[in-house]
């Protein structure tokens, strides 16, 4: 049973740690920040008594304290050690500078909707995560989310159900109300009716907590008003909740929905597991971004010489001589920033495609054109893949050394993303400038997602009723109107570009299909996965939510179950579909840089969490 604690003073020693001075306290446990004497940094450590628990019961508190620590997410406050000292358990994690939700809402009261969607996205982002892994919260509030800069974070993952195992049965009920002890209502006001009903609990508890945080934090006040945890816990199984649209009149109705959907009574009836509720938080989101906001930078054209040193790499059997002294292209945002965003764009298109996204970025950014493909150009010269992959590393080496960013961030679309993991995984003698985080835009899986590719390889000019009959086989493929105008559109686009110079777009195009063809199945994808993972501290894939990109994950996410290719359990929060996009909305402005700025929050968050034992950064 956990009994309160006399208040630890200054200079009070858990095992290595000493309390330099209290942080707060709650019904659960007081909180203390503390040195830590072996790494010498500041940490901040969660204490409790265990003056009336068995060892049976410590043993079941630290066993759930050990699954917690398992868990690595950019918005999950990490548990780095936990041990017990006398008759006192504690569990140690990162010291963060900031403020909890609770003090942010008591401080502004309801919360901008933009911010609330983000805090909102990060906390289903962390429970979709712990609960593919087993792990339900079950006390998800304000008090449990931190914020720090522009991240949110949830602590005590699994501290509840460590708490209710240390306890005797008859007073397990009872630690809810407990916790209510010196706040509001504490805990009863986020409790899931079935959880205050005392009856078995699952995930969707956690939904439903999630629900209750979000009215507040976006009303600034709790669907159920009461003076006892009691009449609380009564509000939650008998009373609906008002709409939260009736509070906040000016709610968007798809963020409205979400919210009310977590608040259902039975679970059956909410969302049936977080990550379907992020794809909603998502989408409100998307459809929030103020698509007038513009940074209007100026864009310059810049040009990249390909020196003798630079073609003495490229493959000399097939190097035309005109290569030689020309110049890649490349356009600049010339934004003012330490940080360095380069994007690679998809088969047959060039930087245009960017430059809208280049305009707005925050960050300086530059997109350069493969060789070859440029808008305007007469004698196209074809190159391998791998000599564009050499040009591109050579290229990003001179950005790097002249610009010297603190961040490189690299955004690939479709061929673009194929690429970026092959310049990740460059030669090891000769390395390219550090990459800190890769976002993947529909990166090929296997040979089935390269189709259009395949068809392109395959256009014969000279055979003009041939290469019809391909163009409108890919046609047919389309499984809905606007996959085929998208196709349509593209294949217009790319054949006017490259006409008279076919061979160019057939080279590509090939050398893209040929490693899925010598190797089936996954096996080329599973061995960009495993590599990116090594290379760069922060990696998202983002799929478009088409069938065949559905199709192929499903088969993906079974071939990893099968025989672990990818090196870990499939990936949810790192491999994501975004709802209600196609291929090419995947490269819309509002998209790319929401998806920038969140690698960027979760490359700070990765860089601030070091993990003891290895001392280097987790993944996201």
């Amino acid at each position: 049973m956990i009994t309160p604690l006399m208040r630890l003073t200054s200079g009070t020693w858990l095992g290595p740690y000493e309390i330099t001075a209290p942080l707060g306290a709650g019904g659960m446990g007081e909180v203390y920040q503390a040195r830590d004497a072996r790494h010498d940094r500041v940490v901040a450590i969660k204490v409790f008594s265990q003056e009336k628990s068995s060892p049976e019961g410590t043993e079941r508190f630290f066993r759930e304290i050990r699954i917690a620590a398992q868990l690595t997410h950019p918005h999950i406050l990490p548990l780095i050690d936990s041990g017990e000292s006398g008759s006192v358990l504690f569990f140690v994690m990162p010291y963060i500078e900031g403020e909890t939700l609770r003090e942010r809402i008591n401080r502004v009261g309801g919360l901008p909707i933009q911010e609330g969607l983000s805090i909102l996205r990060h906390v289903t982002d962390a429970l979709a995560y712990a609960h593919t892994r087993g792990v339900v919260h079950r006390d998800i509030k304000p008090e449990n989310v931190l914020l720090s800069d522009r991240h949110a974070l949830v602590s005590d993952f699994g501290i509840a159900k460590a708490i209710s195992d240390m306890s005797d049965p008859e007073t397990t009920a009872t630690i809810g109300l407990t916790t209510a002890a010196g706040t509001i209502l504490g805990t009863p006001a986020y409790m899931a009716p079935e959880q205050a009903g005392g009856e078995t609990i699952d995930h969707r508890a956690d939904i439903y907590g999630v629900g209750m945080l979000a009215y507040e934090m976006l009303t600034g006040r709790l669907p159920f008003q009461a003076t006892t945890a009691q009449q609380m816990i009564a509000a939650h199984l008998t009373k609906p909740p008002d709409p939260i649209s009736n509070r906040r009149p000016g709610i968007p109705p798809q963020l409205a929905i979400a919210v009310m959907k977590c608040l259902e009574k039975r679970p059956a009836d909410r969302w049936q597991n977080a990550t379907e509720l992020l794809t909603a938080v998502e989408a409100s989101e998307e459809a929030q971004t103020p698509a007038a906001v513009v940074t209007a930078h100026e864009l310059i054209e810049s040009r990249f010489k390909l020196t003798e040193r630079i073609c003495r790499k490229l493959n000399r059997a097939t190097l035309d001589p005109r290569i030689i002294g020309d110049h890649l292209h490349y356009v600049d945002n010339q934004a003012r920033s330490d940080i360095l965003v380069f994007f690679l764009h998809g088969l047959g298109l060039d930087h245009r495609d960017f430059e809208p996204i280049l305009k707005r970025l925050s960050y300086r950014g530059v997109s350069p054109t493969l060789y070859g493909c440029e808008p305007e150009r007469s004698g196209r010269i074809s190159l391998s893949l791998t000599d564009h992959v050499i040009i591109l590393r050579e290229w990003l080496r001179e950005v790097a050394e002249r610009h010297q960013p603190r961040i490189i961030v690299m955004v690939g679309f479709s061929l673009g993303a194929d690429m970026g993991f092959e310049l990740l995984l460059g030669p090891t003698d000769e390395p390219g400038p550090a990459i800190d985080a890769f976002l993947s835009l529909e990166c090929n899986l296997n040979l089935d997602t390269c189709f259009v590719s395949q068809v392109l390889a395959a256009l014969a000019p000279e055979h003009p009723e041939i290469s019809v009959a391909e163009l409108r086989r890919l046609g047919d493929t389309a499984g809905s109107l606007d996959d085929w105008l998208n196709i349509q559109e593209y294949l217009v686009k790319v054949l006017r570009k490259f006409q008279g110079n076919i061979g160019v777009l057939q080279r590509a195009a090939a050398d893209i299909v040929r490693p899925f063809r010598d190797q089936p199945g996954f096996e080329v994808f599973a061995r960009w996965f495993r590599g990116a993972r090594e290379r760069v501290r922060v990696l998202r894939l983002v799929f478009s939510n088409d069938s065949g990109s559905k199709s192929a994950l499903s088969r993906l996410r079974l071939e990893n179950l099968d025989r672990g290719i990818l090196g870990e359990e499939f990936p949810e929060n790192t491999i994501r579909i975004s709802a209600n996009s196609d291929h090419f909305d995947l490269m819309s402005a509002e998209h790319v840089l929401r998806h920038v700025d969140e690698l960027l929050t979760d490359l700070q968050a990765a860089s601030k969490f070091l993990h003891p034992s290895r001392g280097q950064e987790t993944h996201s």
